[in-house]
């Protein structure tokens, strides 16, 4: 299959995974959401930094180093030695994490996150760090290999036991009167990963076994390290940074007079509600990203600079395309989704906001898969800390004195700047041609034909006689598809144009 080929068919795989796992995940978020609260979702949300520093710890570059490394290889039995090499290195710091944070949940809610009710959900999603961490080695073994069907599969199992086992512990505890509390979302966290491993585990047991030698191994874990040990400093302190800033928002409401529930309600919506609606469809991006790693790796490696200068127009082309389309979606829609469907008006407002993110975040994505399939790990985390740093001196500066809305500041400033330093580096390595009109001119236009005819067809529904929620839903629902698809006839046009061109 040629190298076109494998990036399209493989991004189609992620790309409906994906997407059908964050449809399930929105479901979750919502179902949860409403047993929860704001304020629960708050709460759950604040243990996600200390988890991920700690996966980060296990892990960070592991997955990275292990896609890497398998692509470049044209040996199976190489490549089995490095999946092999990868899971004893990521199990054995992940073991290590977990005991950490289980037996220091309590410090670290109480002097870090400061939220005493956090110490519980630590110590039991702490279970959950080396399940996460096989996961991710088992992924980038078969995404080296452009075999996107086995982490395909295991996202979309993860998110449907999930959701499963929310659905059914919330039941039981309503029908028991049982008390609902953020722990329900852990619990589901767990049997969830665990589900995810025991795909992995199946999945690894059809693939051939290789006989290796003691020192074979050793040999293939220092290859292996020698990567990988930057790639997880270089994921450590960039997760340590994001961290912080997760832990800082809320107290930094706190600053701007708000009161800690006040504060805690914001932050679950924020970062529970509108953030995961607004990143949705970076979703596709991660799919082409997660296949251009290894293409982008194999290519250099190759010095066929020809189709990694290809690969980078096409991909850059195809974010910008989406994210300026996601902007017009999702001014058109947020206060739908954010009060209709999860029943906050506020996330509608944020969601707006948010909405002019869409084309630097999702170029965020892309360029930085770029960067590291061009082997620049160091330069992407240098841009990313500069950009976390902006975020977190609006959050310092600007909160206290404006609320929510400096943060919203930080986020498209972080974004816009990360962009910037991104793109300049990779047109100095690749001398890769930009047309701003099939760029930005072209998109733009075909999205204020979307939005004019999904408006139109709104306007007409609006003068029937119907009316109520499920009105609401059908009405918002025909107007959101004529906008997509007249969105898709422009760009599938596109497409075509570019066919013959050989990634």
């Amino acid at each position: 299959m040629s190298v076109k080929k494998q990036i399209i068919k493989g991004t189609i795989v992620l790309t409906t995974a994906t997407l059908t796992s964050r449809v399930l995940g929105f479901l979750y978020r919502i179902f949860l959401s409403n047993l929860i609260g704001a304020k629960g979702m708050g709460i759950f949300q604040l243990i996600f930094p200390v988890l991920g520093f700690c996966i980060a710890l296990s892990c960070g570059g592991i997955q990275i180093a292990v896609s890497r490394f398998v692509a470049e290889s044209k040996n199976k039995a190489d490549r089995f030695m490095i999946l092999i090499s990868s899971i004893l290195m990521s199990l054995a710091l992940s073991a290590f994490t977990t005991i950490c944070l289980y037996f220091f949940a309590e410090p670290v809610s109480m002097y870090i996150i400061k939220n005493k009710e956090c110490c519980q959900l630590l110590k039991y999603a702490s279970i959950t760090i080396p399940l996460a961490t096989f996961h991710s080695c088992v992924s980038g073994y078969y995404l080296g290999m452009k075999k996107t069907l086995v982490p395909a599969l295991c996202s979309i199992i993860e998110q449907v036991v999930k959701v499963g086992a929310v659905f059914i512990i919330g039941m039981v505890c309503v029908e028991n009167h049982i008390k609902i509390t953020p722990m329900l979302a852990v619990y589901s966290m767990i049997i969830s990963e665990c589900a995810g491993a025991i795909f992995c585990v199946i999945a690894l047991s059809g693939e051939k076994k290789y006989k290796f030698q003691i020192r074979e191994l050793f040999s293939s874990i220092k290859k292996l390290f020698s990567v990988s040990y930057i790639l997880t400093i270089n994921k450590i302190m960039m997760t340590f940074l994001q961290c912080f800033e997760a832990i800082l928002v809320p107290l930094v409401l706190l600053k701007s007079g708000l009161s800690s529930d006040d504060a805690l309600s914001i932050y679950g919506i924020l970062t529970g509600m509108a953030l995961p609606v607004i990143s949705f469809p970076s979703a596709i991006n991660s799919s082409v990203s997660t296949m251009i790693l290894p293409t982008i790796a194999g290519a250099n490696t190759d010095g066929n600079r020809l189709q990694v200068r290809r690969t980078t127009e096409v991909t850059i082309w195809f974010s910008l395309v989406m994210g300026i389309f996601f902007i017009g979606f999702f001014l058109s829609f947020g206060d739908f989704i954010g009060g209709t469907v999860f029943g906050h008006s506020q996330a509608g407002e944020y969601i707006k906001i948010l909405a002019w993110l869409c084309p630097f975040m999702y170029l965020s994505i892309s360029m930085g898969s770029i960067l590291h399939g061009l082997g620049h790990t160091n330069v992407a985390f240098i841009h990313n800390v500069i950009g976390t740093a902006i975020r977190l001196a609006c959050l310092w500066f600007l909160v206290p004195q404006v609320g929510i809305t400096g943060y919203l500041w930080g986020l498209l400033g972080s974004d816009l700047v990360t962009v910037f330093l991104h793109g300049r580096y990779i047109k100095k390595d690749i001398h890769f041609s930009f047309d701003c009109v099939n760029n930005i001119v072209l998109p733009i236009i075909w999205v204020s034909c979307s939005i004019l005819a999904g408006r139109l067809i709104k306007y007409i529904l609006n003068f029937s006689s119907f009316n109520g929620k499920l009105f609401e839903f059908v009405s918002s629902g025909i107007s959101a598809g004529v906008l997509v698809g007249v969105f898709l006839y422009f760009l599938i046009r596109r497409l075509r144009e570019l066919r013959k061109q050989t990634l």
